[in-house]
């Protein structure tokens, strides 16, 4: 590890914290301490089982784009290689729990290209059914105008969706197609662009063959329609444990705001900025930030604990490490 890369990675966990001890003394540390140790355990064991219900759809959603690749993994190994990836991207930044998954599969026999399609369309489906879920809970809530920040984010979310459409509706004209194929004479001069290229190409061609099957495409945004209800069930069980009065559509669209500003993650598993946005978002309907900060962080703490508690022993177990797999897959292409 470079010393550039462990400074980006304190600093990016030193943010986290220091966010959330922000929002924690906004409302006073001894009402917020308050607020968490009053909870109740039966409500915060029903949020529990209600997120771990999710988990077991994220595994089912993973072993249908799997089987679609021919690959036969069992759905224990799946759960752990997804929970192993979701548990590195709590601890760090950048998504390179994403990138470890992708060389996972890999290393299961699947190819590279299809790997990364795996993993970009595991994240495309989860940002549509969020937009699915928000845009009719922002329609309702918001009777007049829509506040700007949430407005941008929507509209960037539906950018973000779009684009692999676009790529898929470009594919059948020839367009696409054409330009990976083409040969520019300035990338011939090197050769890690040229490999580049070529990966790039294979992961393209890989993720059309996938996204154009429609039976599997609505068969996994179902599943991640179901999968993002019940990350909203839980926040809403939480709610109901600390004690507050939250209206449901506030919380459908507080949950699937916070989760789609996890796409640009500055901090380790978007820590200190999910809360914020899901804070937010719930102030604006009436619940007193006293209530809103303790509520939007011991949701994020319920899920991101049950991720690490099972998801990094999954990691040792597996001894999944991000460089050793990645320069085992290099091998393995060549």
């Amino acid at each position: 590890m470079t010393k550039d890369l462990l400074r980006f990675r304190i600093a990016s966990a030193l943010l986290a914290l220091a966010i959330l001890f922000f929002l924690a003394h906004s409302v006073g540390l001894e009402d917020f301490y308050r607020a968490i140790i009053h909870a109740s355990p039966a409500g915060l064991f029903s949020a529990v089982m209600v997120y771990s219900l999710s988990w077991v759809l994220r595994t089912v959603r993973l072993d249908c784009l799997v089987k679609n690749a021919g690959a036969d993994i069992g759905a224990w190994e799946l759960f752990k290689l997804y929970i192993s990836g979701n548990a590195l991207n709590v601890l760090l930044p950048a998504k390179l729990g994403d990138a470890a998954v992708v060389f996972y599969l890999r290393m299961q026999g699947i190819g590279l290209g299809m790997s990364t399609a795996i993993a970009v369309q595991s994240r495309i489906l989860d940002v549509l059914a969020l937009l699915v879920l928000s845009l009719p809970s922002a329609i309702m809530l918001f009777h007049e105008k829509t506040p700007e920040w949430i407005s941008l984010m929507l509209v960037g979310s539906l950018i973000i969706a779009a684009l692999p459409l676009g790529v898929v509706l470009l594919s059948t004209t020839g367009i696409l197609p054409h330009l990976i194929n083409k040969n520019f004479r300035f990338l011939n001069k090197n050769k890690y662009i040229i490999l580049f290229m070529e990966k790039a190409k294979d992961a393209y061609l890989e993720y059309i063959k996938l996204a154009s099957i429609k039976r599997l495409f609505a068969i996994s945004l179902l599943l991640s329609l179901i999968i993002w209800l019940l990350e909203i069930l839980t926040c809403y069980a939480t709610s109901l444990a600390v004690g507050a009065q939250v209206p449901l559509l506030a919380v459908v669209l507080g949950v699937s705001l916070a989760n789609m500003g996890k796409v640009a993650p500055a901090t380790p598993g978007s820590i200190g900025i999910y809360e914020s946005i899901l804070a937010a978002v719930l102030a604006l309907f009436g619940v007193t930030m006293k209530t809103a900060i303790p509520l939007a962080i011991l949701d994020h703490a319920i899920k991101n604990s049950f991720t690490l508690a099972l998801g990094v022993p999954a990691t040792t177990s597996q001894g999944l490490d991000l460089c050793e797999l990645a320069k085992k897959s290099q091998a393995q292409e060549y």
